[in-house]
Order: C-alpha cells, then sequence, then structure tokens
C-alpha cells in the first residue's frame, strides 16, 4: 500500500467505563504497539500485551482497536503509539518471481521506522536550525555529574554544572570569580552569585563596591535580620503593653475600693441628717453588699460552662449562644424571673412567662409582652412577627405560601464550590470550562434539597462534576452548547455531603 499519512499516535481519556480505542493506521503485529497509561500525577506506566490489553486489526490499512481489561479511571491519559521494529525480514532469492506485496510491506515498515524516529526526534530538545554548536558531547563520568546540572559552558558549548553555583566562600579582593560564582558579604551576611566575570578589588559591602553591578544579590541576609530584630522589639512592646493592661486594672480595681469607701462616707452623713438619710445608708450599704455577693458568683463570660469552683445561684454568660445562665446545684441552665422579680432558673416555658409577669409587676411592660409565650400565634402573612408552631407530632404547618433564598454563583480559576448554608436554590452563568462541587451540607440523616440552573456562554464550555455527585445511569448529562441556553438539575444529600443524588429537570429551556 501506499503510506499517506505520518499519523502513528492517538491519545483518549479515561473515564472509568469504556475499554475499546480505536487507532487507525496499520501495523504489521499486536506487539507493533505500546500502549502507556498517564496517571493525573504524571505517573506514566507501560501496559503489556495480553496481560492488560489486546490488539485487533493487524494488517488493516485503517488500523482497529486496542481493547483494555481494565477500563482506564477518569483523570487519565490513554496513548497508543506505533513501535515498528528496526528489522529487515525479506529475503530476496536470485531468479525466484518479484515479490511486489512482500517489498511494498518492507518499504511501507522502512517508512514506518522513519516516522517512529520522527515522532521522537519532535519531542528531543534541540537547537534551531540557524543555531550552532561547536561541541555537544561532554566527557563528565556519571558519578561526577550526579547531582549536577545539564548547562552551557561561556562558549555556549554543553557543559555539567553545580545545580545553583559554586560556592566560593567569604568575599575577597584581588580573586578571579567566574560566572556564577557565589560569596558571602561578610559585613552584611548577604549572599551574591557573580552575573560578570571579574578579578575583584575594592572592599565590602558589594551593594556599594567599585564591581556592585557585576554581583546580584540572592539572600538577603540583612533585611532578614532586620526583621527579626523589628519582630522581636514588637513582641517586647506586646509584652509591656499587657503589663501596662495589669497595671491598669489593678488601678481601677483600687478605683472602685474608693468608690465604696466614699459611699460610706456618705452614708454615714445621711445618719446625721434624719431617719430617711439613715434609711438611704442602709440602702446603701445593702446594694455594696449585693455587689460584692454578685462579684463572688458570677464567672464572667466564657465559650464554655465553667465546671470548677461551683455554688448553687453562681452566673455567667455564654458567648457562644448569647445566654445568661445560672447554676442550679447540678447544671447550668437559662436564667429568668420568678413572679416576684428574683433570677431563677428557667427550665420551661412556664417560666418565662413567670419572668414575664415579674418583668410587668417591675414596670417593663413592652419586654414583658415579648416574653409572653402565650401570645405566640400561627404563622402568617399578617402575623410577620410571630413565629412558627408545631403540632403534638412536631409537625410544622404554614397556611400559605413561603419564598426561599436564591443565589447566584461564579467559578474562580475554573472550579466553585457551591456554599448549601448560603441558599437552596442557584444559578450559575458559564464564563470557563469549570468543575462544580457542594459545600456545607446538612449533617448526615438531615437532607440538603437545591437546585441549579446552568446559563451557557457565547462561547459553549464544559463541565465538569465532581465526583461525590451522581447521575442516572452513572452518566453526566450533555450541556446545552447555544448561547444563552438554560439547563435545570436538582439534587439532595442525605449523608453529608459523601453522595449528592442529581436529576436533570430541563434542558434548552431558552
Amino acid at each position: 500500500m501506499t503510506v499517506t499519512s505520518t499519523n502513528q499516535k492517538v491519545q483518549f481519556n479515561g473515564n472509568g467505563s469504556t475499554t475499546v480505542f480505536a487507532y487507525n493506521f496499520k501495523i504489521f503485529a499486536s506487539s507493533d504497539l505500546s500502549v502507556i497509561l498517564r496517571s493525573a500525577a504524571g505517573t506514566e506506566t507501560v501496559q503489556q500485551l495480553t496481560t492488560n490489553y489486546t490488539v485487533s486489526g493487524v494488517g488493516e490499512a485503517s488500523g482497529g482497536n486496542v481493547t483494555m481489561g481494565t477500563a482506564p479511571a477518569s483523570g487519565t491519559t490513554l496513548t497508543i503509539l506505533r513501535v515498528q521494529p528496526n528489522l529487515q525480514g525479506l529475503d530476496l532469492v536470485p531468479n525466484d518471481p518479484f515479490p511486489a506485496g512482500s517489498m511494498e510491506d518492507a518499504l511501507d515498515k522502512l517508512t514506518f521506522m522513519v516516522q517512529t524516529h520522527d515522532e521522537e526526534i519532535g519531542r528531543s530538545i534541540k537547537a534551531s536550525k540557524t543555531n550552532v554548536i561547536a561541541d555537544s558531547e561532554f566527557t563528565v563520568s556519571a558519578t561526577d555529574r550526579a547531582n549536577k546540572l545539564f548547562s552551557f559552558d561561556s562558549s555556549g558549548n554543553l557543559s555539567i554544572a553545580q545545580e545553583l553555583g559554586t560556592y566560593r566562600g567569604d568575599w575577597a579582593a584581588s580573586t578571579a570569580y567566574a560566572v556564577r560564582d557565589l560569596a558571602k558579604d561578610t559585613s552584611t551576611g548577604n549572599i551574591f552569585i557573580c552575573v560578570t566575570a571579574h578579578t575583584s578589588s575594592g572592599s565590602q559591602p558589594l551593594t556599594t563596591n567599585t564591581d556592585s553591578a557585576k554581583w546580584a544579590l540572592i539572600v538577603d541576609a540583612a533585611s532578614a535580620t532586620t526583621s527579626a530584630t523589628a519582630a522581636a522589639t514588637s513582641a517586647t512592646a506586646a509584652a509591656s503593653s499587657a503589663t501596662a493592661a495589669a497595671s491598669s486594672a489593678t488601678t481601677s480595681g483600687n478605683s472602685a475600693t474608693a468608690a465604696a469607701s466614699s459611699a460610706t462616707a456618705a452614708a454615714s452623713s445621711a445618719t446625721a441628717a434624719g431617719s430617711s438619710a439613715t434609711a438611704a445608708a442602709s440602702s446603701a450599704t445593702s446594694a455594696a453588699s449585693s455587689l460584692s455577693t454578685f462579684q463572688s458568683q458570677y464567672h464572667g463570660a466564657a465559650s464554655s460552662d465553667p465546671s470548677s469552683n461551683l455554688s448553687t445561684g453562681d452566673l455567667y454568660f455564654n458567648t457562644s449562644s448569647n445566654t445568661l445562665k445560672v447554676y442550679n446545684g447540678s447544671a447550668w441552665v437559662a436564667a429568668a424571673f420568678d413572679t416576684s422579680g428574683a433570677l431563677v432558673a428557667a427550665n420551661n416555658l412556664s417560666d418565662v412567662a413567670s419572668a414575664a409577669t415579674a418583668l410587668t409587676n417591675l414596670g417593663v411592660t413592652a419586654i414583658a409582652a415579648e416574653l409572653n409565650y402565650n401570645n405566640i400565634t400561627t404563622l402568617g402573612l399578617s402575623e410577620a412577627s410571630k413565629t412558627v408552631t408545631a403540632d403534638a407530632n412536631g409537625v410544622i404547618t404554614l397556611d400559605n405560601g413561603f419564598s426561599e433564598e436564591y443565589a447566584a454563583v461564579t467559578s474562580s480559576s475554573n472550579a466553585i464550590a457551591i456554599n448549601l448554608r448560603t441558599a437552596n436554590n442557584f444559578s450559575h452563568t458559564l464564563t470557563e470550562n469549570t468543575t462544580i462541587s457542594f459545600a456545607n451540607p446538612a449533617a448526615s440523616g438531615k437532607v440538603s434539597a437545591f437546585t441549579l440552573k446552568v446559563i451557557q456562554a457565547s462561547s459553549a464550555k464544559s463541565i465538569t462534576w465532581h465526583s461525590s455527585i451522581k447521575w442516572a445511569g452513572d452518566e453526566a448529562p450533555t450541556l446545552s452548547t447555544g448561547n444563552g441556553n438554560v439547563d435545570v438539575f436538582t439534587g439532595y444529600t442525605v449523608d453529608g455531603g459523601t453522595n449528592y443524588y442529581m436529576f436533570t429537570a430541563g434542558q434548552v429551556m431558552s
């Protein structure tokens, strides 16, 4: 046959299910193919004939198929390459009939060999046609070139060099430095690399040396030292600030003591003014006593319940739930007020009602009305300030419709993780080929349900769905490709996002 195509290699992307892959060039034996799997990480594994794959179409001009024993996984690349053996198997015997078919096969094989070499040369690093390399050989032994770089010398010929440069130690005057030599400026601790060969002169620092332009800074130790010193200074200043804060706290405590002494003195003066003043002084003394008691029982603010030095009636403010809590002798519970206005542990709504009554008795009518749970009725369009209630079975009933949050999401760096905490309904206008995944679903055992509207770009873009997303038949849908086409998908997860089950609601909807 005549060889009219230089094609001798085909590549495919694995999807975890396809096992048959076509090649479209002629081979003379099954072993004339090399089949290679490349992982997403770049690891290449040569497959073995019969063990990993079989070949059909041997001798066919149009080629045949390679059938893999195991389907290449998604993210892998399958390469099928013709490797024509460099052998001549045709034996021409004098006076025998001329074997035209065998001769043509031999010529085809020679052409295939040339194409194989051409494909390999095309992947090699080489100089352009107008470049000259006087010496393309090197004689450095394997031991001597280990952990070195393939480079070019000062004449532009191949050479073996250090991985960065040759370290010459501390810089010194009257020293012949070559390009890529490394030297340390002992006045600053900085490391420089020589960019122009020269014999050194003058003195350090190299930044002001006559030959400063012949050096390039690669390790700025001086700046690092300055930064470290600044960091240490900042740490010292922070420690000083902490000490000052402690002193301020002590001063505040002394001021509070002085204020209490002043209150006592005022009470004494009021006693001399008469019985009414005496009563006022007694009240002030009682208040001061109560403050002292409160300070010993209030544990301050914290994100979790205190667990030591506890007494019945102790208080603290929970910053996680924004709740004032009281210790009832065995546990921390939410604080409320009884009918006399006293602070108690609120265990149920009746305690809250009692707190509302107490607040009313104290004259705080507006807050009491908000706390009165008997005023809570079912939610409706005319009762937007009320709450949702449930029946004895925990079932919530809404008499009218309700609205759900809608969010438009955009991709970045060819990816988007749709946050299920922000909405239940999303739209995405494609601006690039995008990998879509979901984030922050409900906990396992709960349901996160959602819809996704996809709007196609003027130049069709593709979507790669995350492996956690499952489709009917284990086949993701093919997106509409028209400008502005709308595809709508629905989905849900019940296992905390391990699996998202998605369905096509409609396509080409505009």
